[in-house]
């Protein structure tokens, strides 16, 4: 009883050393996560909530593997990595680490490879300091409790583990009233924080749009409604295509930009049906955009299993599903997930593309995807009956953009800009002017053909424009996320639907004209619209939410009745916990 109550000395040293070893971990995190003029502050209590799990972490795989190295080791790792991680991630993308990154360490790695990374001093600090403390408790770390204390110790900490994880973390109002100021900027709030404390609370983000959801009001909102069917004669193919990071810089004051760059695309916005679509992400998560065309919903699970999209409905109604990405098939598992959102045989690098001598060996890029794109257009047609939804998705354009070196001349931006921002204009815009040239000859192609298609074409993000989107403030546009213009700055694109000869003539729409603002979940109902469809029961519920709130963002900002806001209404935030509802039990049900 009595060695159970008093542990030994060398036991006591260990936990003062394991002790030093957690607050020196949390003290560098916290240095580490000061950006963009940004800091968490000396806040008590911040430190306190980074600090508490870095020591949980720590006490738990002591105790578990009663080695005090080897857990000083594991934990400094962990939180360096993570730390790491995040500074380089906001320095490349400007969006933090989320614990909804963790299943994209693969597609991270890939990345990582396109940016140069350079360690600051701090980081190599870091290092020395984890490599120092594992040496020292590996020479004095020797003692620890017995069993029975160990026990119970480890019972207690993995108990407050859970209790903190599942209870303080994901509190979003303890999250807001630390962030402060810097509450509406998703990256600013979370800096302000450290990077320990909101990248738990993150979780609570990840699966919080779950809180609160009810199947009841979902299935009686869909009882209101029934499948409708597109009438045979109505019938169109649909061709979509993901622009990777195509966005129109002659929107803003930027000097210099040729005439030629946009011309092509200018003119397909005149031939189309075109508006703003809002995306919910920066510089990259391609995939958000993607997967919210597709599903209809603005919040996305792994998609792991079968799960309800418009492929599925366009299935139904006797459509051919399929697409193609020029890049690999297990970047965001799309292998697995385009399969399951409907999309049958799809195109990628390994089963496709790579065996198209102009392809490079990682990607191809617009000179092989758009010509083959026309060629399997043309298949289809010669070889089915069949209506076709064919949904691509685009590499062409992917950052960073060289700063140090124009590969294709600099006359494509000739504003008076320091070399690194002229280089990277200059590589940006020629693909952007490439792609628009591409896009034409395929409006010019799908014209000719006697069978009616509509294309629907968007940008998914906006382009990486220098670390820490430096590029942007060097041309002076707004990306406040706290004002209506910074927010649209920083995530606004565009999207245009387009119909050939045959379709307009088809649907008695001539496809012109200037659309709403949309979230990417709204997309697909607006061609649908315009088509006259009705659409599956889920597509007219969504259209009747997005009659009032065309734009829901991720981060509170709506555009409700015309107006851009972050405080909506009451029926506002009725609509949007019904439209949650909703899109959350479609997606559990595969349709039949």
């Amino acid at each position: 009883m009595q060695a159970f109550l008093k542990p030994k000395k060398s036991a006591w040293l260990t936990l003062a050393l394991l002790l030093v070893t957690g607050l020196a971990y949390s003290t560098l995190s916290l240095c580490l996560s000061d950006l963009n003029g940004v800091s968490w502050g000396g806040d008590p209590l911040l430190f306190c909530l980074n600090t508490l799990p870095v020591l949980l972490i720590l006490g738990f795989l002591w105790l578990a593997t009663g080695q005090a190295w080897l857990a000083s080791l594991l934990t400094g790792a962990l939180v360096f990595l993570l730390s790491g991680g995040n500074y380089f991630k906001i320095l490349f993308r400007g969006d933090p680490l989320m614990w909804k990154d963790l299943h994209l360490l693969q597609e991270a790695s890939q990345m990582a490879g396109e940016y140069r990374i350079e360690f600051i001093p701090l980081m190599y600090v870091f290092l020395a300091v984890i490599f120092v403390l594992s040496a020292l408790l590996f020479r004095f770390g020797k003692g620890r409790p017995g069993p029975e204390v160990r026990l119970l110790s480890l019972t207690a900490v993995g108990l407050a583990g859970l209790i903190c994880f599942y209870d303080v973390y994901p509190d979003d109002d303890l999250y807001n009233h630390l962030a402060g100021e810097h509450a509406m900027n998703e990256t600013n709030a979370y800096i302000s924080c450290g990077m320990v404390y909101p990248f738990f609370h993150s979780y609570g983000d990840y699966v919080g749009y779950r809180n609160g959801y009810s199947e009841q009001n979902a299935v009686e909102t869909l009882g209101q409604y029934t499948d409708g069917d597109i009438p045979e004669d109505k019938k169109v193919s649909i061709v979509t295509i993901q622009l990777e990071a195509f966005t129109d810089f002659s929107l803003f004051d930027v000097q210099g930009i040729s005439p030629d760059v946009y011309r092509d695309f200018h003119q397909l916005l005149a031939e189309s049906y075109s508006g703003t679509l809002v995306t919910d992400v920066f510089a990259g998560g391609t995939t958000e955009s993607e997967w919210a065309v597709l599903t209809g919903g603005n919040y996305h699970d792994d998609f792991s299993h079968k799960t309800d999209s418009v492929a599925w409905y366009l299935k139904d109604q006797g459509y051919v599903t399929g697409g193609g990405h020029p890049s690999h098939e297990w970047f965001y598992d799309r292998v697995t997930v385009n399969p399951n959102l409907g999309l049958d045989n799809y195109l990628f690098m390994e089963n496709y593309y790579s065996a198209n001598p102009d392809s490079d060996k990682d990607v191809a890029y617009d000179n092989v995807f758009f010509p083959d794109l026309e060629q399997r257009i043309g298949e289809h047609f010669a070889t089915s009956d069949s209506p076709l939804f064919s949904f691509n998705v685009t590499y062409q354009g992917h950052g960073p953009y060289n700063t140090e070196l124009t590969y294709w001349g600099s006359s494509y931006c000739t504003g008076d800009y320091p070399d690194y921002i002229s280089n990277a204009l200059n590589n940006y815009l020629y693909v952007m002017q490439d792609t628009g040239g591409y896009l034409a000859h395929l409006t010019d192609y799908l014209d000719t053909l006697e069978e009616p298609v509509v294309l629907v074409l968007y940008g998914d993000h906006k382009p990486w424009m220098g670390n820490g989107g430096s590029i942007y403030e060097e041309l002076g546009i707004n990306m406040d996320l706290s004002t209506q213009e910074g927010f649209l700055n920083y995530y606004a694109t565009w999207y245009a639907i387009w119909g050939n000869q045959a379709a307009k003539e088809t649907l008695d729409c001539d496809f012109v004209g200037e659309g709403p603002d949309l979230s990417p979940c709204f997309l697909m109902n607006e061609v649908f619209t315009l088509c006259g469809w009705e659409g599956s029961a889920y597509m007219q519920a969504q259209r009747e939410v997005a009659e009032t709130l065309p734009v829901m963002h991720t981060t509170g900002w709506v555009k409700e009745n015309g107006v851009y806001t972050t405080e909506p209404s009451q029926r506002a935030k009725d609509l949007i916990r019904r439209f949650q509802d909703v899109s959350i039990y479609d997606r559990s049900e595969i349709r039949k």
